[in-house]
């Protein structure tokens, strides 16, 4: 039993909530993306709050937001909703910010492409490496190979495992931007990306008309590399209004206010990921299939479950799929361990030829974190194998975990995680339970869209990034657009240069360079003649 609750927004500011016009197409996958992204709300919202400007106005204020479910949805239960009520003018958030005045520009006629100079041209990145426990190790580590190409006094340590590569501005990671020495000096400069593109936003950003230094803006999108040896945990990450309340309830623990929709794209044939529900008709016949969960969660959680189904249920799954999902997260230590011990001592009896990749799958999570409550999670949750190039969206508020494999991964800027499984950190599984969306669907797979002979683009349903992967051939070139936004290129293979204003700024790139791109800019992508070139792209989603 439900009931709808309005949702109570007060605007401080016309300009507060500037935004693009409507797009037909930006959500498409029915059920797939969380609402915080539905189009029809975004044009209401557009309708009645757009004021059109010749020059977006630099903005602090943002929506007041009172007792609005953390799913941004219409749903709303009493026993187990989030309610945020949270002035989000308080909450200082520089990525929404310059996502909302490069939103505004679409209503102008589109910016010059500016002329490169020595004050905005291509830069050197040297980026953070982050060594977490499910990473691979040594020179294994794609993230590894690729931070030793990129920086002279790094090592490589055959026992650390090398999770991840940022490319960004976030502080849990932050990427230094290489600059020439001054006079009378023989050393590169190096400075915190942060610092240099809010040197000037209007330049570096595309932020229009400030021109002047402002902590207000910041890069919309983290751009990343994954290199996954053990299952990462399972989590899933705050909308936009969750964000700003956990953040402000628990800053320690929820470092930045900003939502965190995420995409993952294949770097190997070999990537494993869990990702959302299961039809309800799988789970119903999972649990059948492995009744140690069962077991744990309670035969009226069961039946519920097996009854939903057999009536022949076609409506919202939410409250039973939240019911089941609180009962698992919640069961008793005795009882998990108990069912955990008799459904890995079944599975392991069976003959090879006879488990299933569930079984298989559920075995390898119990080796890797053995006792863990999240071994049971594959009997709830899709289970996705990728190829090179495949990839998959990820909303705000849908459950998650990587199982192996390396991948690019774009996502808002964010480090917001809400765990509760297969991990040793912190697990905050009350939040969990109540933030999820509990959509019942099998994530879309897709292979990208090949915009000319060289470009391929990832685009998500958000207006915070996009991914293009361009490769040219050994003795080729590719024009390399200008974009409103701010873009990050990392060079996966290959060797050759980008070259800007003529031959006059020439950057050579290579496998595991990575540059910063400021906005409105060019740059020509020159293979060498011995060798094909592949580089990457991450900027602001300005092809919605």
């Amino acid at each position: 039993m439900h009931q709808t609750m309005p949702v109570n927004v007060q605007l401080q500011s016309p300009r507060d909530r500037m935004s693009k016009p409507h797009r037909t197409g930006a959500s498409q996958a029915s059920g797939q993306y969380n609402d915080e992204y539905n189009d029809i709300a975004h044009e209401k919202m557009r309708r009645k709050h757009y004021i059109p400007r010749k020059k977006p106005i630099a903005w602090r204020t943002t929506p007041l937001i009172n007792n609005l479910p953390g799913s941004c949805d219409d749903e709303y239960f009493d026993e187990y909703h989030i309610t945020t009520s949270v002035d989000l003018s308080m909450v200082r958030n520089a990525s929404a910010n310059a996502l909302v005045a490069l939103n505004s520009r679409t209503f102008d006629d589109i910016a010059e492409i500016a002329d490169v100079t020595e004050a905005n041209c291509l830069r050197p990145l040297e980026c953070a490496a982050q060594s977490y426990a499910w990473g691979k190790i040594g020179s294994d580590s794609l993230v590894a190979r690729l931070k030793d190409a990129q920086s002279d006094d790094f090592e490589i340590g055959d026992d650390t495992p090398y999770a991840e590569l940022w490319i960004g501005t976030h502080p849990n990671g932050m990427s230094n931007v290489i600059l020439p020495p001054l006079d009378g000096e023989e050393q590169p400069r190096k400075e915190p990306l942060v610092k240099y593109v809010q040197s000037n936003p209007d330049m570096h950003l595309g932020v229009e008309g400030i021109d002047e230094a402002s902590e207000e803006y910041d890069l919309t999108f983290l751009f990343k590399v994954l290199s996954i040896n053990k299952v990462l945990s399972i989590q899933a990450h705050p909308d936009k209004y969750l964000a700003a309340q956990l953040h402000t309830s628990r800053p320690q623990v929820y470092k930045d206010p900003n939502h965190k929709p995420e995409m993952a794209v294949a770097l190997d044939d070999n990537f494993e990921a869990m990702s959302g529900f299961r039809p309800l008709a799988d789970i119903a016949s999972n649990i059948l299939e492995y009744p140690e969960l069962a077991d744990v969660v309670g035969i009226d959680t069961k039946r519920n479950v097996i009854d939903a189904i057999e009536s022949g249920f076609n409506g919202n799954p939410k409250p039973i799929l939240q019911g089941l999902f609180r009962a698992y997260m919640t069961a008793g230590h005795d009882v998990v361990q108990e069912n955990l011990e008799k459904m890995c001592q079944r599975l392991g009896a069976k003959e090879e030829s006879e488990k299933t990749d569930l079984d298989t799958l559920i075995l390898k999570l119990a080796d890797q974190f053995p006792g863990d409550s999240g071994i049971f999670a594959p009997i709830i949750f899709n289970y996705l194998k990728l190829k090179k190039g495949d990839a998959f969206y990820i909303g705000a508020n849908e459950p998650h975990a990587y199982i192996k494999g390396e991948i690019l991964e774009c996502m808002a800027c964010s480090d917001n995680v809400v765990r509760a499984g297969l991990t040793p950190k912190l697990k905050d599984v009350d939040t969990l339970v109540k933030m999820l969306t509990y959509k019942s669907t099998m994530p879309e797979i897709s292979r990208g869209k090949k915009i000319d002979e060289n470009c391929v683009l990832y685009v998500p349903p958000v207006d915070d990034f996009a991914i293009e992967v361009i490769e040219v051939e050994a003795g080729t070139s590719y024009f390399l657009p200008d974009v409103v936004s701010p873009s990050v290129i990392l060079t996966l293979e290959g060797s050759g240069q980008l070259k800007q204003n003529g031959n006059r700024i020439v950057m050579d790139v290579s496998f595991g360079k990575a540059a910063f791109m400021s906005a409105n800019t060019t740059a020509l992508v020159v293979a060498d003649d011995n060798s094909s070139l592949k580089i990457v792209r991450a900027l602001s989603n300005v092809h919605l």
